[in-house]
């Protein structure tokens, strides 16, 4: 079944709809006593008597309404209102325009679906003047501000003005003549705000973790989806070379933050000064000073210098440690030595520190040198280090930590695999598969693989790499239609064949978890996988978390195709 809501609607008529429903099956109304039994996993197969008897809840009136419309849920239903009910022009924002909210997390894909809604409809950039702003249409901003000077600096959807939209925009324009950074001149011209800035949703104004998102924030881009799924304005360097002309504060704390690789040098260029100080749980820090912090910690002596050379304070504390103390945890020795002869104070490390540190500098000899002469000393490391190791970006790190058996896929958030194949290091990637790896962990917040996390970073070369020579598991062959892979796979794993998806994941299962290889292929359609599954022998008794049969899931979605080969091998309804 294929999902279909009315047009325009109403999540309060549905409400309603749902109570009426709620009280004809309390009044034993055999039409919805019909439609309870047809929708409802619940009460499929139960005579009417046994139905009329039963405690109708909303909750499950809710879920038939939302089955009927070919939903897997009255949340899922709700989410399809809740969108379809905005207008165009703001949806098309918000594929548009990076956000850096959770869930709504940025990624190409929305960028593209923006120009996608452009292309069909081109009056997307003429509907008011902050989608006319994102889609780069100068000469309807001009328009909008003749009739409305005062637009220039209005707050529009989710509070952004004219010059953020245009800031913030990643979609391609239809229309050749249309330039985001023509519209961001326009609107500087007229009087917009170089300084406009949005907050977080979730950063309550006014409190100590109130971020303000600045239109050079959004210039820059970067944040923790990463630069291809929220990279920098097309003409990043001069329009943030304008927006800084114009007046824009170059002690942004914001922009340094998310993206310190492009805005550094032209925020110190326009004037960022050393004692520009900001708000942080620990206390009122310097800025530069937060930034010798994080380029220490980040193994980028060219920054480091170049922060030196701007005078940051090498004595600050950021997250309780010191610029040399960050440098020494990560082995990054050479950004230590830096600021050792800058006069950084140093500090004692215990036994663990320097061990660690020297691990993840990669120094065998210092390594092995420690484990002589202190006793135990392995034992008390932290069981990270594969993963620590992997984040330097030093193969010989990752070697080390390997050499000295620490897991390869120990869980510090993530797994070192998903680091190295997110972040595109095949030469570490291809040393973690030779030393035991698995391509199969999945991490515990989207429950992505490290071939899941390569493609969500678009890191494509990589992903295709895993696909075709790296032991996967069975359900990345099937996500990416790459069957050929599925023999393979089932000589090294028989069992995976009908192990639950539940089984698979590193975080306590939810019940909707419960899907074989074959009940999620049949759930989403893929024939081919269904025919491969079902050719290796996987259990067409298997069936949906919700309580359908396969062939009655087959049957929801539509697929005729699916249904004949589940019928083919013996599947009941």
């Amino acid at each position: 079944m294929t999902a279909s809501l009315p047009p325009n609607p109403s999540l309060e008529n549905l409400k309603k709809q749902a109570k009426t429903l709620q009280k004809k099956w309390r009044a034993g109304d055999p039409e919805t006593l019909s439609r309870i039994r047809a929708a409802h996993p619940q009460y499929t197969g139960i005579s009417d008597q046994q139905l009329s008897s039963a405690k109708p809840r909303l909750t499950d009136c809710q879920l038939v309404l939302a089955r009927e419309a070919g939903f897997e849920s009255w949340p899922q239903m709700k989410v399809a209102v809740q969108s379809s009910s905005q207008e165009m022009a703001v949806r098309f924002l918000d594929l548009a325009c990076l956000c850096y909210d959770d869930p709504h997390y940025d990624h190409r894909s929305f960028h593209a679906r923006a120009h996608d809604m452009l292309a069909k409809s081109p009056e997307l950039a003429e509907v008011n003047i902050w989608a006319a702003a994102a889609s780069g249409n100068a000469s309807a901003v001009e328009s909008f501000l003749a009739d409305d000077a005062m637009l220039v600096n209005r707050p529009g959807p989710h509070g952004w003005t004219p010059l953020l939209c245009a800031c913030y925009s990643r979609v391609k324009p239809v229309d050749r003549s249309h330039s985001t950074y023509q519209v961001a001149k326009l609107l500087l011209d007229r009087g917009a705000d170089p300084n406009a800035y949005t907050i977080k949703h979730n950063d309550p104004p006014g409190s100590e973790r109130a971020r303000r998102f600045t239109a050079l924030t959004g210039v820059f881009g970067g944040g923790s989806t990463g630069l291809v799924n929220q990279p920098p304005h097309p003409q990043w360097r001069d329009l943030a070379e304008l927006l800084l002309s114009r007046g824009a504060d170059p002690a942004d704390e914001q922009a340094l933050w998310i993206n310190q690789g492009a805005s550094l040098e032209i925020l110190l260029r326009h004037g960022l000064k050393s004692d520009a100080k900001i708000k942080t749980e620990e206390g009122v820090i310097t800025l530069l000073g937060r930034e010798l912090s994080q380029a220490a910690r980040n193994g980028r002596a060219d920054r480091v210098k170049l922060l030196l050379a701007h005078g940051a304070k090498t004595d600050e504390p950021f997250r309780g440690k010191t610029p040399w103390r960050h440098a020494m945890d990560l082995g990054n020795l050479e950004n230590a030595r830096l600021l050792e002869e800058a006069g950084a104070p140093t500090a004692e490390l215990n036994d663990v520190e320097r061990f660690t540190s020297l691990c993840l500098a990669g120094d065998e000899p210092g390594v092995r040198a420690m484990l002589d002469r202190v006793p135990g000393l392995l034992q008390r490391t932290p069981k990270s280090m594969v993963n620590q190791a992997t984040n330097t970006g030093r193969p010989e790190a990752v070697r080390l930590a390997l050499d000295l058996g620490f897991d390869p896929d120990y869980i510090d958030e993530v797994a070192a695999l998903h680091n190295a194949a997110g972040g595109d290091k095949e030469e570490i990637v291809r040393l973690l598969l030779e030393r035991g790896a698995s391509l199969s962990v999945r991490e515990p917040f989207y429950d992505g693989t490290p071939v899941e996390w390569a493609d969500f970073f678009d890191r494509t070369r990589m992903r295709d790499m895993l696909l075709s020579e790296g032991p996967i598991c069975l359900f990345d062959a099937l996500d990416y239609d790459r069957l050929d892979r599925v023999p393979d796979v089932l000589s090294r794993d028989p069992g995976a064949l009908n192990r639950p998806f539940a089984e698979c994941l590193s975080r306590v299962p939810k019940p909707e978890d419960w899907q074989t290889p074959l009940v999620r292929m049949v759930d989403r359609g893929k024939p081919g996988a269904v025919r491969m599954l079902l050719e290796h022998g996987a259990d067409v008794t298997a069936g949906h978390p919700d309580g359908r049969s396969l062939l009655q899931l087959a049957r929801d979605k539509g697929s005729e195709e699916i249904m004949k080969l589940l019928q083919d091998r013996g599947a009941k309804a």
